[in-house]
C-alpha cells in the first residue's frame, strides 16, 4: 500500500509539471501571427527613409543658416570694434613726435589692409554655403587672430 501511495504521488506531480508546462505553450500558428505582426509594424518602406533623410537635411541646413546668421553678427561686431580702434590710434598720432607719426601710419596702413582684407572675406561669406561657409568661418577666425594680434603690437609699441 505504501508503494501505492508513493507511486501515486509521483503519478500526480508529473500530470501537475506537464499540464503546467503545456498550457504556458502558445499554438505555433498563433505564435507565429503575433511575430509576423511585430515585424510589419517595424518595416520601414523606402519612402519612409526619404522622408527622414529630407527632414534630416532641412534640419541641417536651418541650424547651418542659423550658425551663419550668428557668426555674421559676431563679425560684424568686431569689425566695429576695428574700426574703433584704428580710430583711437589716429586720435593718438595727434600728440606723437614725427618719427613716431611716420611708425605709426605704417602700422595704421597694415591694420588697414587686414581690415579690408576681412571686409571682402565677410561679403564672400554672406553667399557661401554648405562646406564653403565652414571654409571661409575658419579664413575669417584665422584673420580676426591676426588683426587682433597686430592691432595689440601697434599699441604695445606706441604706449611705451
Amino acid at each position: 500500500m505504501k508503494r501505492f501511495g508513493f507511486t501515486t504521488i509521483i503519478a500526480l506531480a508529473a500530470l501537475c509539471f506537464f499540464m503546467t508546462a503545456c498550457s504556458e505553450q502558445k499554438p505555433a500558428a498563433e505564435k507565429g501571427a503575433q511575430e509576423k505582426a511585430k515585424v510589419e509594424s517595424l518595416a520601414t518602406t523606402p519612402q519612409d527613409i526619404k522622408k527622414e533623410a529630407t527632414d534630416l537635411a532641412k534640419t541641417t541646413m536651418a541650424y547651418t543658416e542659423e550658425q551663419k546668421a550668428l557668426y555674421e553678427k559676431e563679425l560684424q561686431e568686431k569689425m566695429a570694434q576695428y574700426s574703433q580702434n584704428i580710430s583711437e590710434m589716429q586720435a593718438k598720432m595727434v600728440m606723437m613726435s614725427e618719427q613716431a607719426k611716420a611708425e605709426m601710419a605704417a602700422e595704421m596702413e597694415e591694420l588697414g589692409r587686414k581690415k579690408a582684407e576681412m571686409s571682402q572675406k565677410a561679403a564672400e561669406l554672406q553667399t557661401a554655403s554648405g562646406e564653403a561657409y565652414a571654409d571661409l568661418k575658419a579664413g575669417l577666425d584665422k584673420a580676426m587672430e591676426e588683426m587682433d594680434k597686430a592691432y595689440d603690437q601697434a599699441m604695445e609699441r606706441f604706449q611705451k
